[in-house]
């Protein structure tokens, strides 16, 4: 049954219960459970990486493997002298090199015995430049990585500085519809940005997203199944943008420009530079980008008693100009206290502007039983003009620290996110009677505070084995208020929601020759309070839940594969889900949230067939109890209210292929199609609504043709079939979206051009049942545009350092909840 408030003014309430001391004390439970000899460490091996002109090697990935078996033991990272280490039991062993644009290298086998000291001397790296070359993928294409729960994806340039939003539908399984939303393999995604989850509205984090150059970002980690390490929240997938760090010394950079033109211009641009020293390194990223765009909607509302009569309808035709600038600059140090200690520091201020001007054309017409009376009872006309100011700071601090070469590390991350938003609105109905066309004034204020608490420890064991474990708090204070202001009145109501929730996490793996597995168990304790002014209600929530996952991989050949990913996860109400302050569309359309919107908890099962890491075939399920959708209810006979509910159920099922692949030297790849189904049940004031769903085919196909050395051309063509999701029914569409790149300077510069949605063809229609509503929207909005981006490489080249394994992935861990 949704849960739809009595009385949409509630309120949750003031102080929240400490938890931190709990759960702190738990993790140093676990922590002191794990003998600090796990490893019977008897012997030593020590080396040096040395590159092409015989200089140190910083940084690269230095792999541990038995002998004659090849399952690693322990991956480490070279220092920034090039020097490695490990502390290892007796046995036969070999040393594998991995750097991205370098060949792969091995060591001799060496046995070590007890006590036993084992000098490698210098190993040369030799660059793979050559061998890339041929293909002509070094900095034109992804290089796509397989690990067990996620793909990795080097962008090497990919995008020409042009923002990583329009650069998302280049990624394997990745969607972005002209109107922003992201999906995973047809699920929905949380962005996370170097490993820490936005709280932002989808509005601002598209708008975040389209003011970061792809040119400052080194890799994108797609994971479609998260582990229990990650946090609860979020049912579908994660989508984790790492930026760039250097690590070879001294200063390089990049810088970019762009620009578009649609109906409206566009332009964006920005510097990113890297300085790394001996006992630091610094990076600073400067973005900016504006667009100004139409979006129009035009909407049909049915008002429906029950009785199969209709007693009335109002349509809306809804015009607008709208205009976005953002302004994201950041700043990360880190310093390099000892060899196996960094104290990093980020702050991440942005500033947004949002502007809109819009006009509103309603009729009411009047009904009497199934038949319209052909007669308008009413027209009116809406003036909305929208003035928003957003300002957001992220900062952080982090101290990681290798207790030992054998992988041992411990990391700890204190965190702090601030998000207002400031939005003023100047509203005017215009009618007959001039007497009531009096203007209105509402200010909407939006203030969130965040802030977190995490430890990480990782622990390896023998025989390729590992241990992780850690504990997370977190704190969030939203505030919300609304002024209303009207000559001869006013009004102010506010909202205040807080929510702690605190977690401890313990995942083990195996890493062997055919079968590897990673087992999780993750516990979060919930408590959250809020108030509404109006009427005083409070409302509080206290809940502890267990989050379990499983991912098994089992390798029938050396080309071949199989994986099964099954985890519990909640999704939990976003803030503005929870508010229910009044947002204006119209005067007869509103949107709210509903504060009696529970968490839905959702079990997902994964599993996939690889073939030579380029063709993936899966198959996904997913159960979702206590669902969210998004209902229309009638406040009077011609004004609407969309807010969202819980519904009984949904399940979503869905197989799925995926082909990526250098197919010839001059031409890659990277193409996916899906078959889904939604099924879902709910209720709604005593009316069952019910859908078992459509089959839906929805396509992507991304391939790039090398028709010089340095010369390309894309296509990216989207597919979305008719499909059903809860109460939306969905119109099918398709576009395409053409591009040439062109480098020079000796590839230190790039120029690309491409336009998008070539014919128009993007299309926003759907159905909404609510049932005692109908509504029909179909929103057009600026699809086709044409856009440049230029891009500029300076200094030494920029090394998109992997830090695989226990390194990066301690690195980019620390997580915000949003919920």
């Amino acid at each position: 049954m949704f849960g739809l408030p009595n009385n949409p003014n509630i309120m949750f309430s003031s102080t929240l219960k400490p938890n931190f001391f709990f759960y702190y004390l738990t993790f140093l439970l676990l922590f002191s459970w794990i003998p600090v000899n796990a490893q019977q460490i008897t012997g030593k091996v020590r080396g040096e990486v040395l590159d092409e002109n015989r200089v140190a090697f910083p940084f690269v990935q230095v792999s541990l493997k038995h002998y004659p078996d090849s399952n690693t033991v322990k991956i480490v990272l070279a220092d920034d002298k090039g020097h490695f280490a490990f502390d290892i039991p007796a046995g036969k062993y070999f040393i594998e090199l991995r750097m991205m644009g370098y060949s792969t290298t091995y060591s001799r086998v060496f046995d070590i015995a007890v006590s036993h000291a084992e000098l490698l001397g210098a190993i040369q790296l030799k660059s793979a430049a050559t061998q890339l070359a041929a293909v002509n993928i070094a900095a034109l294409l992804p290089f796509v990585e397989r690990r067990a729960d996620k793909l990795i994806v080097n962008l090497n340039g990919l995008g020409s500085g042009a923002p990583i939003m329009e650069v998302m539908n280049q990624l394997p399984g990745v969607s972005v519809t002209p109107d922003d939303r992201i999906s995973l393999n047809g699920k929905s995604v949380q962005i996370y940005i170097d490993g820490k989850v936005s709280a932002l509205s989808a509005e601002a984090l598209a708008g975040m997203l389209k003011g970061i150059s792809s040119s400052s970002i080194q890799k994108v980690e797609l994971i479609a199944q998260p582990s229990a390490k990650y946090d609860a929240a979020g049912s579908g997938a994660i989508i984790n943008i790492i930026r760039k760090r250097n690590y070879k010394a001294g200063l390089n950079g990049n810088i970019y420009a762009g620009g578009g033109k649609g109906t409206f211009g566009k332009a964006n641009g920005g510097i990113n530079v890297n300085y790394k020293g001996k006992a630091y390194n610094a990076l600073l990223n400067l973005d900016y980008s504006y667009n100004k765009y139409f979006y129009n909607s035009f909407i049909t509302s049915d008002f429906l008693p029950g009785d199969g009569s209709m007693t009335g309808q109002t349509i809306t035709d809804l015009q607008s100009t709208r205009t976005n600038a953002n302004y994201t600059p950041s700043l990360g140090l880190d310093f390099y206290l000892t060899k196996r200690t960094t104290l990093s520091a980020s702050i991440k201020p942005g500033f947004q502007t949002f502007n809109r001007d819009g006009l509103a054309n309603i009729d009411l017409f009047n009904r009497n039983d199934t038949k319209p009376s052909g007669i308008i009872s009413s027209s009116s006309q809406f003036i909305n003009l929208v003035d928003i100011r957003a300002i957001n700071l992220s900062s952080g601090l982090r101290l990681q620290y290798q207790i030992d070469t054998s992988g041992r590390e411990l990391t700890t991350d204190l965190d702090y996110y601030r998000y207002g938003n400031f939005n003023d609105q100047y509203n005017r109905t215009i009618t007959n009677d001039h007497a009531s066309d009096i203007p209105a004034i509402l200010r909407q204020d939006r203030i969130l505070d965040a802030y977190a608490f995490k430890m990480d420890y990782t622990q390896p064991l023998i025989k390729g084995k590992q241990l992780e474990m850690g504990m997370k708090t977190s704190y969030v204070n939203s505030d919300n208020t609304n002024f209303f202001h009207y000559p001869g009145n006013q009004q102010t109501d506010q909202f205040a929601y807080k929510e702690s929730i605190s977690a401890v996490y313990m995942t083990y793996a195996a890493n062997a020759k055919k079968f590897s597995y990673q087992l999780g168990m993750r516990g979060e304790y919930t408590y959250g309070q809020g108030e509404q002014q109006y009427d005083a209600n409070r409302l509080t929530r206290n809940y502890f839940q267990l989050f379990p996952s499983i991912h098994l991989d089992y390798k029938l050949t050396p080309n071949h594969n199989l994986s099964l990913g099954l985890n519990k996860k909640t999704e939990r109400p976003d803030y503005e889900s929870l508010n229910p302050l009044v947002r204006i569309i119209s005067s007869s359309n509103l949107q709210q949230g509903n504060p009696e919107l529970q968490p839905a908890n959702v079990y997902n099962a994964d599993f996939w067939y690889g073939y030579k890491n380029s063709f993936f075939f899966g198959v996904t399920y997913s159960y979702r109890k206590d669902d969210f959708t998004s209902l229309a209810v009638a406040l009077t006979n011609d004004v609407v209210t969309t807010l969202p509910g819980n519904a009984d159920y949904s399940d979503y099922a869905t197989v799925q292929a995926m082909y990526g692949k250098q197919v010839l030297p001059w031409w890659y790849t990277s193409s996916n199609a899906t078959l889904s189904k939604r099924s879902f049940k709910g209720e709604v004031n005593g009316l069952l609504l019910q859908s078992d769903g459509i089959t839906s085919l929805s396509a992507t196909s991304f391939n790039s043709f090398s028709l010089g050395r340095n010369f390309s051309v894309m296509f990216i063509f989207n597919y979305r079939g008719r499909s059903m999701d809860r109460t939306f029914t969905n119109k099918g569409f398709s576009y395409l979206t053409a591009g040439i790149r062109q480098q020079f300077l000796n590839k230190r510069a790039s120029a690309q051009l491409n336009v998008v949605d070539i014919f128009k063809s993007y299309l926003n229609s759907y159905q909404q049942n609510s049932g005692f509503v109908q509504q029909w929207w179909r929103n057009q909005f600026e699809t086709r545009m044409v856009k440049v981006n230029f891009s500029y490489n300076f200094g030494g080249t920029v090394k998109n350092t992997k830090k695989n394994s226990g390194a990066e992935e301690e690195r980019k861990r620390s997580t915000l909840n949003e919920n």
